[in-house]
């Protein structure tokens, strides 16, 4: 059976500020230096996790973006899909999200063009101490909250599947991450499926609480995480889609080829809700590569792959409607010819 999240109300208030006072719910914002000269504005909205935004961070930090006359307005999010209401609805031109990537744009909600990271194991289970469940198998009759239509949604579905319980057999409460965790920190709710870095301060709200699995253990609930654009900026803003992919691949060699990387960007972005262990920690559960690397995987359809995989398991799960081969929203081209040229130049 399926039940609406409710309202908390007692302790509610209380609750998020325990929360935010262990770093978990603190605003964080990204400030961009100052514009050159002639520069195009591009707002970007993005879900403010490492996996997704590292390389923005970066790349704004260090004025790879602006090399490129690009002037980034970044605004945070909480979830992909809150990103994605804003992107459809033109509030911001592009959009970078994680699982939420192989939903919207399948729709026609958005063009994808360029993947940040590919999510491996960002997605975890926790269960109350006292809940009795073990393993995947014992949800049956618990209630689990998280955000449905977002990467934990992906993992859970495959997790449910390989354990043959039938999503049914599971109470979901869906709600927004934040108040996922709040419903499993006030003992609301017997589990939750989150995506790190949610799971970092969990402990200090429910010192009991145990992980029992991970989307690490499922090799196709992974998913891409993207850079999408609104679909008439995009067709109306050729140059400057290549110029944030030639912003995107400098961040991206530089980034990799900096120890201290992570520590700039947890300057920029991360003061005071985490630390450089906490992103080092988060780091582990993604996949990056070097431009030649990830030049290959475009061309060779990887790419394609991943983004169609997740897909697949939003149309299983009802939040798409029908299949939709991903080169139908996700257009390669530009990021590989832009790449093409990039690498030559760097020879």
């Amino acid at each position: 059976m399926r039940r609406r999240i409710r309202a908390w109300a007692a302790g509610l208030a209380a609750l998020t500020l325990a929360l935010s006072g262990c770093g978990l719910l603190d605003e964080g914002g990204l400030s961009a230096p100052d514009a050159p000269a002639g520069a195009e504005t591009v707002k970007i909205g993005y879900l403010h996790t490492i996996a997704v935004d590292d390389k923005l961070t970066y790349g704004v930090t260090e004025g790879h973006f602006a090399e490129q006359g690009v002037n980034v307005e970044a605004i945070e999010f909480d979830t992909g899909i809150a990103v994605s209401q804003a992107l459809v609805s033109g509030d911001i031109d592009v959009a970078i999200m994680g699982g939420v990537t192989s939903n919207f744009p399948a729709q026609g909600q958005g063009r994808i063009f360029m993947v940040n990271s590919f999510e491996t194991a960002t997605a975890r289970l926790y269960v109350q101490g006292d809940s009795g469940i073990e393993n995947v198998e014992d949800l049956r009759g618990k209630t689990l909250a998280l955000t449905e239509g977002t990467t934990a949604d992906v993992y859970l579905h495959a997790a449910l599947e390989h354990a043959g319980v039938d999503r049914s057999d599971v109470d979901i409460v869906n709600a927004t991450m934040p108040n996922a965790l709040q419903a499993f920190v006030s003992g609301s709710v017997d589990a939750v499926a989150l995506w790190v870095p949610y799971d970092l301060r969990l402990s200090e709200g429910v010192p009991d609480a145990r992980e029992i699995d991970h989307a690490g253990n499922y090799p196709e609930a992974a998913v891409a995480d993207g850079w999408i654009a609104n679909n008439g900026w995009y067709e109306k803003n050729p140059d400057l889609v290549r110029s944030l992919i030639r912003g995107w691949l400098a961040s991206n060699e530089a980034f990799r080829a900096d120890d201290d990387a992570l520590q700039t960007v947890l300057d920029a972005s991360y003061a005071g809700q985490a630390t450089l262990d906490d992103l080092e920690y988060q780091v582990r559960f993604q996949q990056d590569f070097s431009n030649e690397e990830w030049l290959e995987k475009y061309r060779n359809g990887e790419v394609l792959d991943v983004v169609g995989q997740a897909e697949q398991a939003f149309v299983e799960l009802g939040g798409v409607p029908e299949f939709v081969p991903p080169e139908d929203f996700f257009d390669t081209a530009p990021f590989i010819e832009t790449a093409e040229e990039y690498l030559d130049e760097q020879q």
